[in-house]
């Protein structure tokens, strides 16, 4: 199907919040994509608030299926994750992430969370994203904080859902915890 397209699988990432199922298919295929796994969070009990499918797919497993996917591939898998300010900011959530990430041999991207009217949530501030990266680098993590592009036309990650539907109030879609 690659091959099709006329574009090299190496240029390709797939990204995920962690279907397990699919991210071990995927390590079966032959094709030398690369995985990204959005994990946003080090442990359950925090990234099953942000990412209600880690009740299906509990954090263990995910990282077993992208470490299956490194065995199996020989690939590195990037971590995703999205700075919430006071949610996943701490030094906790970093030296676990690092942790995770060595493990995995991975490559942790970090991104500020882009403010939207559909969460109360917002980034830190730069003192704090600095910190945060500095954790990742004293635990010997490999990380690299992304910029969040779009953001000056209102077309950055969350904004046009926001247009599309016409909200203009922060709204908390999470369940409470």
């Amino acid at each position: 199907m690659i091959e099709v397209m006329g574009i090299g699988a190496r240029s390709i990432t797939v990204s995920t919040v962690g279907v397990v199922p699919g991210m071990l298919r995927l390590a079966e295929e032959p094709w030398q994509v690369n995985l990204a796994v959005s994990l946003h969070a080090a442990d359950d009990e925090l990234r099953s608030r942000l990412v209600p499918l880690n009740d299906r797919y509990p954090l263990g497993e995910v990282i077993a299926a992208a470490a299956t996917y490194t065995a199996r591939k020989g690939r590195r898998v990037s971590i995703e994750w999205t700075l919430i300010g006071g949610t996943n900011d701490s030094d906790d959530q970093a030296r676990k992430l690092a942790g995770i990430a060595r493990r995995l041999g991975a490559h942790i991207n970090v991104i500020a969370l882009n403010p939207t009217p559909l969460t109360p949530d917002r980034p830190p501030d730069d003192e704090t994203v600095a910190h945060f990266l500095a954790v990742l680098a004293a635990e010997g993590a490999n990380a690299t904080l992304r910029d969040t592009r779009g953001r000056d036309i209102d077309a950055a990650c969350g904004q046009l859902r926001v247009h599309a539907a016409g909200v203009d109030t922060p709204v908390d879609v999470r369940p409470p915890v």
